[in-house]
């Protein structure tokens, strides 16, 4: 069960950095790049809190839960990013 819980919230989180770097680039293109930056903080805490209400990071453990999935989400989100800006500024 415990394995199940974290699949489920690595692939949230991997979907949650697609979202996000979109997000980040219709924002960036539209001249608010401060927030183009702090977008994806509150995605990636958003889906902490998700998971908190859930109970499900008892199951998993607080410190596990926090980083699990942590470098995907930056590398997916940062690979995101960089191609909506190409495509929305081409």
């Amino acid at each position: 069960m415990k394995e199940d819980q974290l699949n489920k919230l690595y692939w949230v989180r991997v979907i949650l950095s697609g979202v996000a770097g979109v997000v980040s680039a219709l924002l960036y293109v539209h001249g608010m790049g401060d927030l183009a930056l702090v977008s994806p903080i509150a995605f990636y805490l958003a889906s902490l809190t998700v998971y908190a209400f859930k109970n499900s990071v008892e199951l998993i453990g607080k410190k596990k839960a926090g980083y699990h999935g942590l470098g995907s989400y930056i590398i997916t989100w940062l690979v995101i990013y960089m191609l909506a800006v190409t495509l929305f500024l081409a």
